[in-house]
Parts: structure tokens; sequence; C-alpha cells
């Protein structure tokens, strides 16, 4: 921004040609944080107003942007032994040199220092390592603290998840989140509930990728006016290669029991509770009656299945996005092609600030970039003029209609009755 100040020509007409450098800039973003981020919100339901986006089908995705952090000050438990097994064989090394340096003082003093200054590292280190276990973390990056190391493009980099809605009409970012989840799991109905907001009461149909697919956020999410299409994860199980995975057990919903792929009934056995969800367990009995038990269970107890509470809203959703595959197919090319934008041609592949807080809000001006951008392409510069014209006088509008409301208010009958008695 400092330098478009100084060299873009219609910037500089557009700012009146002042050239704030970047301290001014970085403290107008410390300064102005939610509004930047209210501003984002603003032109999201701007371009609902002008028809732009209309919610009948969203895609969710997200993406890695490295964060302003050096990786040697990312910290883990493997990381802290590992580094405390180094620097405790430098002290070893230093030490059988120290012996064998006969009358050498001056050397015998500096490698004394580099022992004493290993010590102080190892010191560091457990406490460093004393502290994750106190705060319950797994990790943390010493110069954001916020930030995490994901896998990021097939290797690990400490950095954010930027998880984005796209409308499909024409393809324009409706909301985002900078989050430090290392994976999608969790944030399905988290993004759900952020395009409610936009859309209110309409019903809107959901794509997410297989990343996004967590039974107890999907259970959380559907309802009447949600429709969500998504793939479950891929299974690796030996039981999935035989054909006696969980999907190839008919739920009889009559007789609340399984069918196995041979025809046995698995009944229901009782309920139980596990990580806060309820659940119903289903066992088979007659197992030993079985020729292909080795294959389906290695339990001396016969074969026994898990159904969450809500389970029949998965079901709904699998079958769902099976019937409705071409519709799914589309999720790539709504919402993949901005990560593309963003990284490529902004140039846009890590933060500038620190902290989630000011990552967001940082996020904000990149992705009112890519709105404003688009918006340029799809209804040209004159058009975007007229229309901001037609709401800014709207605006206007409104404003005096509420001002003459508030003057009649004030200076109705009774008021002018007492204004006279007080006289």
């Amino acid at each position: 921004m400092e330098m478009e100040a100084t060299r873009n020509v219609e910037v500089m007409w557009l700012i009146g040609r002042i050239t704030p450098d970047h301290g001014t800039l970085s403290l107008f973003m410390k300064n102005n944080k939610e509004a930047i981020k209210k501003l984002f919100k603003e032109f999201t339901l701007m371009l609902k107003g002008f028809g732009l986006i209309d919610g009948n089908l969203i895609a969710l995705d997200g993406t890695k942007i490295k964060a302003n952090s050096a990786k040697n000050k990312h910290y883990n438990d493997n990381i802290i032994k590992k580094k405390i097994e180094y620097y405790e064989s430098k002290i070893d090394k230093y030490i059988s040199d120290f012996l064998n340096i006969n009358d050498d003082e001056t050397l015998k003093q500096s490698i004394t220092e580099k022992i004493e200054d290993y010590k102080d590292r190892i010191e560091q280190l457990n406490t460093l390592k004393k502290d994750l276990k106190e705060q319950g973390k797994k990790q943390i990056c010493l110069t954001d603290p916020d930030a995490k190391s994901m896998k990021n493009n097939g290797k690990f980099e400490v950095c954010f998840n930027m998880q984005t809605i796209v409308d499909n009409k024409h393809k324009f970012l409706i909301d985002f989140e900078v989050v430090n989840d290392v994976n999608d799991q969790g944030q399905l109905s988290n993004m759900i509930k952020k395009a409610k907001q936009i859309f209110k009461e309409q019903k809107i149909t959901a794509v997410a990728d297989k990343g996004y697919f967590n039974m107890s956020e999907i259970i959380k999410t559907v309802d009447d006016n949600t429709e969500i299409l998504i793939k479950g994860q891929e299974r690796k199980q030996e039981q999935a290669r035989n054909g006696f995975d969980k999907t190839n057990f008919q739920y009889s919903k009559t007789d609340d029991a399984y069918i196995c792929p041979m025809g046995y009934v698995l009944e229901f056995k009782w309920n139980g509770k596990q990580n806060g969800k309820d659940y119903k367990r289903y066992v088979c009995e007659n197992y030993m009656d079985c020729g292909k038990k080795d294959l389906c269970t290695s339990s001396t107890n016969g074969r026994a299945i898990t159904r969450l509470k809500d389970e029949e809203i998965i079901e709904m959703v699998n079958e769902n996005t099976i019937k409705k595959n071409d519709l799914y197919k589309k999720r790539g090319s709504i919402v993949e092609h901005l990560f593309g934008t963003i990284k490529r041609h902004f140039g846009y592949t890590y933060f500038l600030t620190r902290g989630l807080d000011s990552v967001n809000t940082e996020g904000s001006f990149i992705c009112l970039a890519y709105n404003l951008g688009r918006l340029i392409n799809i209804v040209g510069v004159r058009e975007l003029v007229r229309r901001f014209k037609e709401r800014i006088f709207l605006q206007i509008y409104k404003y005096s209609l509420f001002f003459q409301k508030s003057i009649k208010s004030t200076f109705s009958l009774p008021h002018l009755i007492l204004i006279q008695t007080d006289c």
C-alpha cells in the first residue's frame, strides 16, 4: 500500500496524493480492526442487495497460509527432545575437549562458556516443555503463539487455516475466518452458521470436501433449511476391503436391528455414552454359525456395531450426496479458484501480522480486494458507480425520513402544549 501510494496514479488521485508510510498503515489497521471486519461483511450484504449472491448453492473450503513466524521458533515435545539430545551431545564433546587441554587457559575459558550456554538452552527447553504440559498444548510458536505447525503442500510449516464460503452464482466470497485448527473437521457448523447470518431463513445447499466430514458437526448443522452434500473419509481398514465394513450392514428402523452381509441379525443390546455422545450398541449372537466370522471380527464376543443417536441424519446426507453427485462435483469449480487468485495472482502466500485477531483483520482486506475486483469484472466500473450512487441516495433518503420522524415526535402537540404552559 505504501508503494502504491507513491507510484500508482489512480491510487494517488483517489487518496488525494497523501503518502502514508507502512507505520501509519499498520497503526490504522491496529486501531480499526473491528471496523475493517465490519466493512467486509457490509460489502457482502451489498452484494446480496445487488442480487449478485443468492445462497442457493455455496461451497466451503480451507487453505493454509504461512504465519509471520520463523520455523525454528516452533516447538513440540519431539522437537524439544531432539534439541536437548543435540545440546547434551555438544556438552559431552566440549567436556572431552576440555579434558585434553593442558595449559591453554583462554581456550579452557571459551569451552566453559560454551558449555554453560548449552546448559542454559537445555534449561529453557525444559521450562518450555513444562509449560506445554501445564497448558495442555501439543505445540507452541514463540513468535506467534496463535500459529501452529500444519501440513502445507506436502511439508510441515507454521501456518494459519483460512476457512472460506463461496457463492455459486458469481463465485463471490461471502464470508471467511482464519483459525488455527490444523484440519477442517471442526469447521462445518461454524461456517454454515456464518452463511445463515447472511441468508437468514433461506434454504441453502452447501457442498464440502471429505476434510469436513465429522458426524457431530453434520448432525449439528443439518436442518429443514440446510442441505449438506459431503463425502465421507475413505476407509482403509481390512473390513472395508473384505466387505464387512459398517457401511455393508443394513439398518432396519422397524426392528431396530442391523442385518449383516451374510444375513445374520445384530440386535440392540444397550445404550451408552462416549465423549458426550449418546449411542446404541448392537451385537450378533449367532456369529459362531457364520463361516465368515474371521473376516468380520477378531472379537471373541462376536461382531458389534455402534450407532449414534442421530445417525439417520448421516445416512440421509450420504444418500443425498450420491443422488446429487453432479451438483457435488461443482464444489471445486466454485471455491478452489479463489485460492489460486489470492496466492498466485495477488502473491499473498503469508500473513504480515501476528495473532488471530490481527490476521483476521488482514484477511478482511485481502478478501475485500478479491470481491471488489470480481465485482468490477462482472458489472463494470460505470454500472458499479451508478449502483453505489443509488445506494448512497437510498441511505440519505432513509436518514432524512428518520430525521423527519424524530422532529415530529419531538415537537408533537402534547409537547407544544407543555411548552406553552411552562411559558
